[in-house]
């Protein structure tokens, strides 16, 4: 998402006009509140599992749509060709090594990582928690850089130009990701494989995390109120930001609720203000570079949207039938020790194939996560003035 560094630079024209409507804004930027709001309306007239069954119907397509727009848009579209020939090694060599890297990981894992009968994850499986590691590790600081990149749209939309609202807002999101997000997860998650790896790397007394998420809570809403006190302060200040700081305290409130209380519907309003709301985030930016793209080089509105929409449905249907046959080998989320098991019954034939398939989730996750930030930081003059304005 875009820095406060980059978002400092924007001229004020940018700045301003990055969103043309309300009704944009709340569609793309605030899917946790009305995805929110649409699941218990839906779920009181239709029956909780029968409506979040359709909701959630689309949801690995709308998550390749999302992880892939910005791959896309930094690899290969017309808009940063230019960059691509200046700038090899951001936009060639180390996507390139990423993606090998991940290969070569994920083969190294599906023939060589097996778990010993005692079930534990010891050193011997460094290649396998390494896996584990580089995608839950960069996924905080991607969602943390995503909640960043909200807040400093919108701070430069209003006018928020001192060091210090940078520095809140900063302080603000490292906190909430970095610190409270995996104190929560990790205090209720019990059974994956980050949760396994993170007690194997620090042996925390029994009970810990537990004790210490509701104090996280705490800090959390303690946090949030002070940002929004802060922010309700400044003569220009921004609603936007203000009702992001909601959904930014939605996260960690709603993943300890559901599964403290044992709570389906708090389950489902997680996934939509949390895993939602981040792809429908990175969905609409691509989406509003690429169409508005599209219509500086002559195209009506109806065929920029008409041009986005096929070529980011293509993707994604592409994606999803090479992948969908191997929905089981997406081992960072698997839950109940079941990546021990699926591990387990890899046999040597089929060493090649699930190794590519392992290697090809990483390299998706890796190079979004890398993609995104280059897209969106604008720490580069050329990729600032390209895409800046159609923000």
């Amino acid at each position: 998402m875009v820095s406060a560094t980059a978002s400092s630079r924007l001229p004020r024209a940018w700045a301003g006009g990055w969103i043309s409507s309300p009704g944009w804004d709340f569609f793309w930027m605030f899917a946790a509140l009305w995805g929110g709001a649409l699941l218990l309306a839906g779920s009181s007239v239709f029956g909780l599992a029968v409506f979040a069954a359709t909701i959630f119907f689309a949801e690995r397509v709308v998550s390749i749509a999302h992880s892939w727009s910005t791959t896309w848009m930094v690899l290969f579209s017309p808009l940063l060709a230019s960059e691509r020939k200046r700038r090899r090694a951001t936009f060639l060599w180390i996507p390139l090594g990423i993606t090998l890297g991940s290969f070569a990981l994920g083969v190294f894992v599906a023939g060589w990582q097996r778990f010993p009968a005692s079930g534990e994850l010891g050193p011997e499986l460094w290649a396998f928690g390494l896996y584990i590691a580089l995608f839950w590790v960069l996924h905080f600081w991607h969602f943390g850089n995503q909640d960043f990149g909200v807040l400093s749209l919108y701070r430069s939309r209003a006018g928020q130009t001192r060091m210090l609202d940078r520095r809140v807002d900063k302080l603000y999101t490292v906190v909430m990701m970095f610190m409270i997000q995996p104190i929560v997860y990790l205090s209720a998650v019990k059974t994956t494989a980050f949760a396994e790896l993170t007690r194997a790397l620090l042996p925390l007394p029994g009970g810990w995390l537990e004790r210490i998420a509701p104090v996280a809570l705490a800090v959390a809403a303690v946090a949030s109120l002070g940002v929004a006190a802060f922010e309700i302060a400044k003569p220009n200040r921004s609603p936007g930001k203000l009702l992001y700081t909601v959904v930014i305290l939605l996260h960690p409130l709603l993943l300890y609720g559901s599964i403290h209380f044992r709570d389906q519907g708090l389950a489902y309003l997680y996934l939509l203000a949390y895993l939602w709301s981040h792809w429908l985030i990175a969905i609409g930016l691509v989406g509003r570079i690429n169409t508005r793209h599209y219509r500086g080089h002559g195209d009506s509105r109806a065929r920029s949207l008409g041009r986005h929409a096929l070529l980011l449905g293509a993707i994604s249907g592409a994606v999803w039938l090479l992948t969908y046959p191997y929905t089981d080998y997406g081992l960072f989320n698997s839950d109940g020790f079941r990546y021990k098991h699926l591990l387990a019954q890899i046999g040597p034939t089929q060493t090649l194939g699930i190794g590519l398939v392992l290697g090809f989730f990483l390299t998706e996750q890796l190079l979004h996560y890398y993609c995104d930030r280059c897209l969106f930081r604008f720490r580069d003059e050329g990729v600032r003035r390209a895409v800046a304005p159609l923000l």
